[in-house]
C-alpha cells in the first residue's frame, strides 16, 4: 500500500500558494486585468484571490515546516 507523505505535499502547496498570492497581488496593485478564456478577471478579483491565497500559504507552511511530527514507536 502506498503511504502519502502529507508533510511534503504541504511543503509544495505552501510554495504554490505563496507564488500565487504574490502574482495576484502584483496584478492587483498595478491595476492589470487578466484575460482568461474569453473572459477578463478584474484587478479587484485578483486582490481577493491574493487575500485568500496568503492565509492558505500560512496554513500549509505551518503543516509542512513548523509542526512537529508525532513520535511513533
Amino acid at each position: 500500500m502506498i503511504r502519502i507523505n502529507w508533510r511534503e505535499i504541504c511543503k509544495f502547496l505552501s510554495g504554490a500558494a505563496l507564488v500565487g498570492a504574490i502574482c495576484n497581488f502584483y496584478l492587483y496593485a498595478h491595476d492589470i486585468s487578466l484575460p482568461f478564456f474569453r473572459y477578463t478577471i478584474s484587478p479587484r478579483l485578483l486582490g481577493v484571490r491574493a487575500a485568500i491565497s496568503f492565509p492558505a500559504f500560512v496554513l500549509f507552511f505551518y503543516f509542512g515546516y513548523l509542526r512537529r511530527q508525532g513520535t511513533r514507536a
